[in-house]
């Protein structure tokens, strides 16, 4: 997967703004030459759940846009397939603005660094501009942005609690 260009970016996120939505990520994937995708993710500007119509009227005015802005169609060169979602329930951390407001939330997170690979699952302590400090098995692990390959967010399934009338 290939983090889009911020000229991607820049087309598509006026556009996110007239349906009431925030741009979340963009990601190109597929190799030059064969159909990509361009996937957009997208969040609700009012923090709420986003709707399958809202998503589609945006889809909609995204997929001609991204057609004829000159810097977006010199990235995508040729063909590509439009995806446009929300970032889901185990949603992925890539750009440093995702990690925060995520306190408290559980998290896993793959580092390469000296050479070694390491998968991390804790829960999010702290944040600032360089990195984030985990609470992993009962200590704090401090993970920099720049040694991490891929992060996402934990749903954890649980019970329901019962509720007595």
């Amino acid at each position: 997967m290939t983090e889009a260009s911020q000229a991607l970016r820049t087309a598509v996120a006026p556009i996110l703004e007239r349906h009431d939505l925030r741009l979340y990520d963009v990601e190109l994937t597929g190799a030059e030459g064969r159909t990509r995708t361009l996937r957009v993710l997208v969040q609700s500007a009012g923090g709420g759940p986003v709707d399958l119509d809202t998503i589609t009227a945006a889809t909609q005015d995204l997929s001609p846009a991204l057609d004829t802005d000159r810097d977006a169609a010199a990235e995508l060169r040729g063909s590509y397939a439009l995806e446009v979602s929300s970032p889901g329930l185990e949603r992925p951390l890539r750009r440093p603005e995702h990690w925060h407001g995520l306190d408290g939330e559980l998290v896993t997170v793959k580092t390469r660094a000296a050479g070694t690979t390491e998968r991390l699952r804790g829960t999010v302590a702290n944040v600032d501009d360089t990195g984030v400090e985990l609470d992993v098995d009962g200590g704090r692990r401090r993970v920099e942005f720049s040694d991490m390959t891929q992060a996402r967010t934990v749903f954890e399934w649980g019970h329901a609690e019962k509720v007595e009338q």
